[in-house]
């Protein structure tokens, strides 16, 4: 089953996730290249806050019929971004309503527990998708109305596009 194959991808982003984190002070982690950008750590928090408050709490919300029933779908970049299975590789702002910094790792520790705490919530919602109401659709701002099905794929996709901004940063780190 396709839901499988995520799953089991999304773990070995998780692992990668992990294991960088472990490559670094968490002092290291927290170096910011300019003041305007990101720290290492702080893209992990993005990582694990996006996942929890906004990929798994829609695909929860469909999953639980707390949606909208609805026959509309994604809009035009979102057809193309799942056609694709994919976020293109580029720099995307954040839509302002949804921005925000992220904050700083207080440890190691804590990435490596919310981590695992990522990997567990993509385990219950592949667990339930088999069973789901797939016309039960909340909105993504910037790729339209989701299923959970769709929340489920989106969130290896989110994992998966920051490794572009995970290897940028770790080229600051070694040459700072």
């Amino acid at each position: 089953m396709e839901t499988t194959q995520i799953l089991l991808k999304f773990r070995e982003h998780v692992h990668i996730w992990k294991v960088t984190a472990d490559n670094y002070e968490l002092s290291d982690l927290k170096k910011k290249p300019k003041d305007s950008s990101w720290s290492l750590g702080q893209v992990c928090m993005h990582v694990i806050m996006a996942h929890e408050k906004f990929f798994m709490t829609n695909a929860q919300k469909c999953l639980q019929k707390k949606g909208t029933k609805t026959r509309r779908g994604k809009n035009i970049m979102g057809k193309f971004i799942f056609l694709l299975k994919s976020i293109p590789p580029v720099r995307l702002k954040m839509p302002k309503s949804v921005a925000f910094e992220p904050p700083q790792p207080e440890s190691k520790e804590q990435l490596h527990q919310r981590f695992d705490q990522m990997v567990a919530m993509m385990e219950e919602v592949e667990r339930q998708l088999a069973d789901a109401d797939l016309t039960i659709k909340t909105r993504h701002p910037a790729l339209g109305m989701m299923n959970a099905l769709e929340w489920f794929k989106g969130a290896e996709m989110h994992i998966r596009h920051h490794f572009m901004q995970m290897k940028r940063l770790e080229k600051f780190l070694e040459q700072a």
